[in-house]
């Protein structure tokens, strides 16, 4: 029961970091057109464009948050893995497996709890930028809790992944030993 509805949460969360990488994808275009366009009005013109430079940065936090759950569910991060290779695999998978998605969890909660709390006190306040065009932070800042909220979640669904590992093969282990 329990890992029939793990499955389908599971499908589900691979089906939201797969739609958020293409956003991230299209939030990138846009910050790909609004560089090309300052960068084409200062050089070519002779008309700097104040704004592209805060849609550059607006983009790119965006883009990142929304792109990191999607390639911490396809393995695709770094890792150093000089420590795990000096174990058996069947600790290498505990230690992949289960030990780092809680380590990570540890530091990634608070980081969702703190940024979300100051993406609600940017809107709230109806925080901006200082510039001439002063566009509103808040609802970028919301994308920073969104995107690590869901590496969070994936995270916990790795660490269910090898929670199931571990105890299948510490089951077929049992049965084998008798």
């Amino acid at each position: 029961m329990f890992i029939k509805a793990f499955e389908t949460l599971d499908h589900i969360l691979e089906r939201i970091t797969y739609y958020a990488i293409y956003v991230a994808g299209m939030i990138t275009f846009l910050m790909a057109i609004s560089t090309t366009y300052g960068v084409v009005m200062r050089y070519v013109f002779n008309k700097p464009e104040h704004f592209t430079y805060e849609i550059g940065i607006l983009c790119l936090i965006s883009s990142v948050a929304l792109s990191l759950p999607y390639i911490q569910r396809q393995a695709r991060n770094l890792r150093c893995d000089f420590v795990s290779n000096r174990f058996s695999p069947k600790v290498q998978g505990a230690l992949l497996n289960v030990l780092v998605p809680i380590l990570a969890l540890f530091y990634l909660v608070p980081l969702v709890w703190n940024s979300w709390a100051d993406a609600s006190y940017s809107l709230s306040i109806g925080d901006r930028t200082y510039s001439a065009w002063g566009p509103p932070v808040g609802p970028m800042k919301l994308f920073v809790p969104i995107g690590v909220g869901f590496v969070c979640l994936v995270l916990i669904a790795e660490l269910i992944h090898g929670l199931i590992t571990l105890k299948k093969n510490s089951c077929e282990e049992t049965a084998a030993r008798h």
